[in-house]
């Protein structure tokens, strides 16, 4: 299968691959990156790609770090008067026990973004809420927050936080869709190197017809996602409506489709602990939780298009604008 991404934008995710690996314990990769001066500049195409492409190599890498809060946070910094880096958003997310907030990555000394729809956005510091780690493999460090109402100090009206609010929703989607495909891309990346080195009756498992045939839809998946997300960072604003929920959707879906045939192409040795694919596949469930499941963002487009007769189909004279900026 050929990658469609533009080789400048390849340039992007390889460098972006090369700091996480090569960053020391204690040091920020996003400072090495020069990924917070990047936020103030995401109008750029470029600029847009190279801060994007830090989530996807973050799932190749199984890396972690604040940037997806922050991303989202971002289109908020006009009207809070914070600086690029300063601010991180609380993530609401839906679960049996009602609506939780969670954040993702090391938030101490940082300043924590609370959007509640209909009531504005509020601010508190990192130190005056209660951090609760939330367990699950994929080397990410996830925590759900607890505050006091009385501790959040309003920093935008509701007429404010509206816009804030769907650029935001807009970029972390897509983030989002990014490092789940990349988690996606590693676990199929050990999927193949295990097909080429585990031999049954004196030849490679993936010399056989069937695990040829995972593989091909396992990358199929991948390629499928790695379109639609790439095309959103290439739209941006000129995307049609909802696209960011469309993107976010395929991606939970392919994710763990994906993650569900390396398994079968990995067979027992999948399932150990010291083996990375659990990782690979716990980061994208974390991930799909978040910003809406597949479910979820499935369900409520099929009801919009369903009412709405809308087309969410993107417009070919879109496509061909933003194919030649």
């Amino acid at each position: 299968m050929t990658s469609v991404v533009a080789s400048s934008d390849r340039e992007f995710l390889d460098a972006a691959g090369a700091v996480l690996r090569s960053t020391a314990p204690g040091e920020d990769p996003l400072e090495a990156l020069g990924w917070w001066d990047l936020l103030s500049e995401l109008t750029d195409h470029d600029a847009r790609s190279a801060a994007l492409a830090l989530f996807r190599a973050q799932g190749r890498e199984l890396a972690d770090s604040v940037a997806l809060g922050a991303l989202i946070a971002q289109p908020y910094l006009a009207v809070t008067g914070h600086e690029p880096g300063q601010l991180v958003a609380a993530i609401a997310r839906r679960s049996r026990r009602g609506e939780r907030l969670v954040v993702v990555g090391d938030v101490t000394d940082r300043t924590l973004l609370v959007d509640r729809p209909g009531r504005g956005a509020a601010v508190v510091a990192a130190s005056k809420v209660e951090l609760v780690r939330v367990a699950v493999p994929g080397r990410l460090a996830l925590h759900e927050v607890r505050v006091d109402d009385a501790e959040l100090a309003p920093v935008a009206t509701e007429d404010e936080a509206v816009a804030a609010r769907a650029r935001g929703l807009f970029l972390g989607r897509v983030a989002a869709g990014l490092e789940i495909l990349g988690a996606a891309e590693g676990t199929l990346t050990l999927a193949v190197a295990h097909a080429g080195a585990r031999e049954q009756f004196g030849r490679p498992i993936g010399a056989f017809q069937a695990v040829r045939h995972l593989l091909a839809w396992a990358q199929t998946d991948c390629v499928a996602l790695e379109s639609v997300v790439t095309t959103a960072v290439r739209l941006d604003d000129a995307a049609p409506p909802r696209y960011s929920e469309i993107a976010k959707a395929l991606a939970g879906r392919n994710g763990r489709r994906v993650c569900e045939r390396s398994m079968q192409v990995l067979g027992a040795i999948g399932f150990t602990e010291e083996h990375d694919h659990h990782h690979f596949h716990s980061r994208v469930l974390a991930l799909d939780a978040l910003l809406g499941t597949s479910a979820e963002l499935t369900h409520a487009l099929g009801a919009w298009c369903r009412e709405t007769r809308t087309d969410p189909a993107t417009p070919v004279t879109a496509l061909l604008a933003s194919a030649g900026a």
